[in-house]
């Protein structure tokens, strides 16, 4: 406590041993564990005493103990005022005063109560500040804060728990796909019908594949045109490289007319998964109404972006073969999912043509039950994306669900009850 004068020592000394107290004064920390990516680090010290005495001390001295390898000391905030007197430096524990030789530093606060009804009006438990720690560059792994006593009252004893604080690298990545329902060949480019229309949801529409974030985005961005303007929703998903079948993360994301993945709130080109740390996975991408691919091998992640291009022949894809379809240089994911199932079936059980047809013929608006209903509306049925479902009739959903089951590079036999499966496993 190199803070305190020699007198102030001594008040302090006299103070505490002044109160039998026959009591514990107890520290917790208001999280038992917290894990971060780049951010800084919050510890909240809650103070309680046990029976029987909980509000006749004369106050407590602090220790804050921490790694001074893995974090960087950057002072309170929100600090119980009552007693308080001045926050010590960072101080070398020379003397392991926690029992921890990886915790080699800590801070000293302290509070002092002359009439010796110290939290004073404040009822316990409490919590007596916030330190914040920023971590330190190219410290991975994880590491603990943990509190004693320089003093305490007399006869009181002192009890605390660590808080443990483990540091990751998230994995970052930027993506690239296309999707054939709303691509246009002359363009290189998608078209943003669905935005025009005011069509695309302001919150994540992946309900139907099991997922449940609480991504959304904001009226300016589904207000962008040009080649940022919004197609759809895209979800991505990162695999276990040793269980392609284990989905460790998930996130749902804006796909741009030009084909750059970004998020949803800001539409930053660069994504994070947040609480899974850098390492090796898989890629998978999905939509509502298009097959998903994954990578065919697993991808190294870490703190700087990995670009993962889903529209080049470059970037293998999971499963042969390669279900992509072509258009000149770019590969597109093939459109046809109708009822979310993973695969596009023209013919047989569980097709994608009855599902487009059921849509159109039980639509309220179609009173006359026409097979050429234009059924509007932000629908997994509409495969060309343009705002409307169409069984029969000029640019009907049909002729592009036919077209990739009869033209599936595994169809050799161009069967209408070939079933095209999703690159995913």
């Amino acid at each position: 406590m190199k803070y305190l004068t020699r007198t102030g020592w001594f008040v302090l000394g006299w103070l505490l041993a002044s109160t039998s107290a026959n009591a514990a004064q107890v520290i917790t920390p208001a999280d038992a564990s917290v894990t971060v990516n780049g951010g800084t680090v919050a510890f909240t010290p809650v103070y309680s005493v046990t029976s029987p005495q909980t509000n006749t001390l004369t106050g407590l001295g602090l220790r804050i103990h921490f790694d001074a390898d893995a974090l960087q000391w950057q002072g309170v905030s929100g600090t119980y005022a009552y007693g308080l007197q001045p926050v010590g430096v960072v101080t070398a524990d020379t003397e392991n005063f926690d029992a921890d030789p990886n915790t080699d530093s800590y801070v000293v606060v302290a509070w002092v109560d002359l009439a010796a009804r110290w939290p004073g009006t404040g009822e316990t438990p409490l919590n007596l500040l916030t330190a914040t720690f920023q971590p330190k560059t190219g410290f991975v792994g994880t590491t603990q804060i943990r509190t004693s006593a320089s003093a305490t009252a007399d006869d009181a004893s002192f009890q605390s728990t660590p808080m443990s604080v483990s540091v990751v690298v998230e994995p970052s990545v930027q993506v690239r796909a296309l999707l054939q329902g709303a691509f246009v060949a002359a363009e290189g480019k998608m078209q943003d019908n669905l935005r025009a229309g005011s069509l695309l949801p302001l919150g994540q529409p992946f309900a139907a594949q099991g997922y449940a974030g609480t991504e959304t985005t904001t009226t300016d961005l589904l207000e962008t045109t040009g080649n940022d303007a919004p197609v759809d929703w895209i979800l991505l998903e990162l695999h276990d490289s040793s269980k392609p079948q284990t989905v460790v993360a998930r996130k749902a994301a804006l796909l741009q007319r030009d084909g750059d993945v970004v998020t949803a709130d800001t539409g930053s080109a660069t994504l994070h998964f947040s609480g899974v740390a850098s390492g090796s996975y898989y890629l998978a991408l999905r939509h509502r109404n298009h097959l998903g691919v994954m990578s065919a091998l697993p991808l190294t992640f870490a703190g700087t972006p990995l670009l993962v291009d889903f529209t080049s022949a470059s970037t293998g894809i999971y499963g042969v073969p390669d279900i992509r379809l072509h258009s000149g240089t770019y590969r597109l994911l093939p459109s046809g999912d109708a009822n979310n199932d993973g695969k596009l079936i023209a013919d047989g059980p569980d097709t994608d043509k009855n599902a487009i047809l059921g849509s159109v013929l039980t639509s309220p608006a179609n009173t006359d039950a026409q097979t050429n209903f234009q059924l509007s509306g932000y629908l997994s049925t509409d495969l060309n994306l343009d705002g409307k479902t169409v069984f029969a009739g000029p640019n009907n959903e049909i002729n592009i669900l036919l077209g990739n089951v009869l033209l599936a590079p595994g169809n050799s036999t161009t069967s209408t009850n070939y079933i095209l499966r999703g690159s995913l496993p």
